[in-house]
């Protein structure tokens, strides 16, 4: 029954002419077939299994249904890989740039950071070279405005002291030159030429107190008066030294007077004349026999002891340069006196300051001694090790004195000689010039 009705679902077909060459009619002649074929399949099916037809269609649709829903949703996937794809490659994109362009930068700022540290260290070269020519200019400021107080200071002194003397020549005549000299400079032997009561009117004024003339000048300038008892002694001992000069009449002797004959010059003699190299020398051996005898002394006495020996070789140094300049300065009759005074007054003023630091290095002498006696006489030192540092210390000790002393001797007569020559040449009163205006000029 299932069979007929079967049968009776199915249409009738009714047959067609075959046209093999033709497309459709082959595909209808497959269809017929199949339908065929499935007729016979479904009528030798057992009775049995007829039922499960309709179960078959019922899950048929469902797969059917299920299997559309998965195409649509493997669709929607296809679709949102390519969107996801796409916008990675845009971000991919939009990334590769910005780091393209951060590399650039980087490598922009790195190169700036180069650049800058570059014009750091040169800048700061460029500072440090300004700085040390700023100090040096400085030092050269302060250098050239005090030789230009002390050249103004000069001239206005030599314009008075040229009136000075056309009035006393013309009014007083020369005789009053030398009493003015004597007021000044206090004892001068003239020579046996010269008038006997001027000589005994030189020789009875007791000369000016140094301390005196030190307080009345210092009330002047403004300097205490201890400022200048410091140095009294040196201008007790310098005043003491040259006068010995013998001294000829100016008159007969004014177109030579560079070329009197007097005693030999101090700055014609160096410092081994004067023994002061040798004392240098035997300092240097007694310093260096110290620190071999006090080798466990962990004190600072014998470096201090070394300075000072530096300081009295620099000092010793400079006395000799200035002689040699006093040396080789041109004397020829050819100059003019003005240029002759204006250099022997040049000389004289850093004589003054090589006097003021040998001074001053006596200081520094004093307070060494001091030092050294704190600690080469405490009880730190026992036996024969005590013994040998005190005897090596009481020679330095005395070396120093003996240096002290002839470095003193040098400058005074130095000094002396210069103002000698000054008062003679008419120019004496390079002291009393230097006392007021330039006092120890460092």
């Amino acid at each position: 029954m299932a069979t007929q009705e079967q049968e009776q679902e199915q249409p009738t077909i009714a047959p067609r002419p075959l046209e093999p060459t033709s497309t459709q009619d082959c595909e209808k002649l497959l269809t017929s077939y199949l339908g065929l074929s499935f007729t016979i399949f479904l009528g030798f099916l057992p009775k049995s299994s007829i039922s499960l037809v309709s179960t078959l269609q019922t899950s048929n649709k469902d797969l059917s249904v299920k299997l559309f829903q998965a195409e649509e949703q493997l669709k929607q996937l296809h679709s949102r890989r390519k969107e996801d794809s796409k916008a990675n490659a845009r971000v991919v994109e939009i990334f590769a740039s910005h780091r393209h362009a951060w590399q650039q930068e980087e490598k922009r700022l790195l190169q700036e950071i180069d650049a800058s540290a570059e014009e750091i260290a040169r800048l700061r070269a460029t500072l440090e070279d300004y700085e040390k020519l700023q100090v040096e200019l400085k030092t050269n400021v302060e250098e050239l405005k005090r030789e230009v107080r002390e050249r103004d200071e000069m001239l206005n002194y030599m314009a008075m002291k040229s009136t000075e003397l056309n009035g006393s020549e013309s009014n007083l005549g020369v005789s009053d030159c030398y009493e003015e000299l004597g007021s000044r400079f206090g004892k001068v032997r003239v020579s046996e030429g010269m008038d006997l009561g001027k000589e005994q009117f030189f020789l009875e004024r007791e000369g000016l107190n140094v301390d005196e003339m030190g307080g009345v000048y210092g009330q002047r300038n403004g300097f205490n008066p201890e400022f200048f008892n410091s140095a009294s002694k040196f201008w007790a001992e310098k005043t003491s030294l040259w006068q010995d000069v013998q001294y000829e009449s100016l008159e007969p002797l004014h177109q030579l007077k560079h070329f009197v004959p007097r005693r030999e010059s101090p700055w014609k003699v160096d410092g081994e004349s004067t023994g002061v190299s040798s004392k240098l020398k035997l300092l240097e051996q007694e310093l260096l026999n110290l620190e071999r005898v006090g080798k466990s002394d962990l004190s600072k006495v014998p470096s201090l002891m070394r300075k000072q020996a530096k300081r009295y070789q620099a000092l010793a140094g400079k006395i000799d340069n200035l002689c040699r300049s006093m040396t080789s300065d041109p004397c020829e009759p050819t100059l003019s006196s003005e240029f002759r005074t204006q250099r022997q007054t040049d000389f004289l003023l850093e004589a003054f300051r090589l006097q003021q630091r040998a001074a001053e290095t006596g200081q520094k002498l004093m307070a060494l001694q001091t030092e050294t006696g704190k600690s080469y006489f405490g009880d730190e030192l026992e036996g024969q090790a005590k013994l040998a540092t005190r005897r090596s210390f009481d020679s330095i000790r005395n070396n120093f004195k003996e240096i002290q002393r002839n470095l003193e001797i040098w400058l005074a007569r130095i000094i002396g000689d210069l103002e000698g020559i000054l008062s003679r040449d008419g120019a004496s009163r390079a002291r009393d010039y230097y006392i007021s205006r330039y006092p120890f000029v460092q």
